[in-house]
């Protein structure tokens, strides 16, 4: 562990270097839009893509969760873990270009909700929207507290909020382009130390007996139904919440166009893989190692940081301090502008104007993350809190996106398709109160995974069975998806600055 003034006084030069990035360029881009605010249409070349894609899907819950889950269930749910986020870019290459094509003018994925299925399902949209970011807020800020609290012996209460009001800072007054300029310098420091802390780790392991032990405790092994069941919950609930991802809809249109985005996506898709398994691992190496146990709550939720104090080098700490605090970063203010810049764009359609629009966003900035800090001081399992906006996710995820190529399914039929999953899938989840990590204690009976498979199996079937009634009994009531095009239109007139 890292001497905790040494500890503080790291945390506090990172995020003052990026308070003072952020808030130069955005100084410097003072004048900007709403619209380059927003989504900064059609500027971002392949590499900036890969980068801000990268930087805006990972954040410190990846030194976290994946330990956590290979710690407790082995080699095949970190395969599930891996595979869960290489599909959220595998998922945006076929609903990005579509809405793209459909709504080229459009900002967000609650905006198409609104025009596509009206303003009641909006309104519940919206709603699931802001209570899935504000969990993934909560996660991050959980995350970065358990991280750093786990290197220094910090307050929890106090990383949260020196972190969470650094990005408040730039990101309320920057936007999207101060986000992905500060992603563009976390990607580029961040990748390179997190291979080295792998190789280092790697090679430090090379000489015990952590790999032996863990073959011994079974999480190497492929036999384990709870592995398979909980891979399963990953894929499904991974992909499915990140359908709401505000930031990701934001940077279908910031890139340039495309084919842009495809390559963009498949970077992403490249470095996702490696990066969570590699992570994962840790979590088994840890278990191997008797630095934690397998569901030895609360110290495997930090898993990695367990390993870190038994057996790495105090320089790798002060590295891995350096990536946490990054990754945080990295997440966050994508996180939070995502759901500002999508309510400024919804406002916007109602006729509410480009001054005050910028004000609503960056006091929405504030509102959303305040409760956020508060309940991340409290140290939940990250993968938990998480698993909680997956759950709502898969529920609601295949009836909103399947309105981008349905013309027969209404805004009623997308109510009621996923109010069943989510309520059916509720049912079926370990804890009524839905926020103990005890339910992850229970790995073979696979009851988890009923709750995300019947969400998201009982969802899809009543929204097909809607469609096909619909085709049968009505078949002249279609949407005109040409709507999405004529009624959708930018905000004002985007800047012509360059980065």
């Amino acid at each position: 562990m890292l001497d905790s003034t040494i500890g503080i006084a790291t945390m506090l030069v990172v995020c003052a270097l990026f308070l003072v990035l952020g808030v130069a360029y955005s100084w410097r881009r003072r004048r900007q839009s709403v619209e380059d605010y927003t989504v900064s249409r059609n500027h971002a070349p392949v590499n900036v893509g890969i980068a801000t894609l990268v930087a805006s899907m990972f954040g410190t819950w990846v030194l976290l969760s994946p330990g956590e889950s290979g710690a407790n269930f082995g080699i095949i749910s970190l395969v599930g873990y891996a595979i869960g986020m290489a599909g959220i870019p595998v998922m945006y290459m076929f609903v990005g270009p579509r809405i793209r094509q459909l709504m080229p003018n459009g900002h967000s994925l609650s905006e198409y909700v609104r025009h596509r299925f009206g303003l009641v399902p909006f309104v519940v949209i919206l709603l699931s929207i802001i209570f899935i970011m504000g969990i993934f807020i909560t996660a991050e800020l959980t995350a970065i507290t358990s991280a750093v609290r786990e290197l220094t012996d910090s307050p929890r209460w106090a990383i949260a909020v020196a972190v969470g009001l650094v990005v408040i800072a730039y990101t309320a007054y920057g936007g999207l382009r101060t986000s992905i300029y500060t992603d563009r310098i976390q990607f580029w420091v961040l990748i390179p130390l997190l291979l080295l802390l792998v190789v280092t780790a790697a090679w430090l392991l090379g000489d015990t007996q952590a790999w032996s032990e863990a073959r011994k405790a079974g999480l190497l092994s492929a036999d384990s139904s709870g592995s398979y069941f909980f891979a399963i919950v990953l894929i499904i609930g991974i992909v499915a919440s990140n359908a709401f991802h505000p930031g990701m809809w934001q940077r279908v249109y910031t890139v340039q166009d495309q084919r842009v985005l495809n390559r963009s996506l498949w970077g992403a898709v490249a470095i996702a893989i490696p990066l969570t398994f590699l992570m994962g691992m840790a979590g088994i190496a840890a278990v191997g190692n008797g630095s934690v146990e397998s569901f030895g709550y609360p110290e495997v939720t930090a898993a990695l940081f367990a390993l870190a104090t038994d057996l790495f080098p105090m320089w790798m700490h002060f590295l891995m301090l350096i990536c946490a605090l990054m990754l945080a970063m990295s997440t966050l203010d994508t996180l939070m502008n995502g759901i500002a810049s999508g309510i400024a764009a919804d406002f916007a359609g109602f006729g509410v104007q480009g001054g005050t629009l910028m004000g609503m966003a960056r006091a929405i900035t504030v509102i959303v993350a305040v409760p956020a800090i508060i309940v991340a001081s409290q140290g939940y399992s990250v993968l938990y809190v998480f698993l909680i906006a997956d759950l709502l996710g898969a529920a609601i995820a295949v009836p909103v996106l399947a309105g981008l190529y349905s013309r027969r399914i209404p805004g009623w039929g997308v109510l009621v398709a996923g109010g069943a999953g989510a309520v059916v899938g509720a049912l079926y989840y370990p804890k009524p109160d839905l926020l103990s990590p005890w339910a992850l204690t229970a790995p073979e009976g696979g009851q988890m995974f009923w709750a995300f498979a019947s969400a998201l199996v009982i969802s899809s079937v009543i929204s097909a069975i809607i469609v096909l009634i619909r085709r049968a009994s009505a078949p002249d009531q279609e949407f005109d998806f040409a709507i999405l095009d004529s009624d959708v239109s930018l905000i004002d007139s985007p800047s012509t600055a360059g980065d």
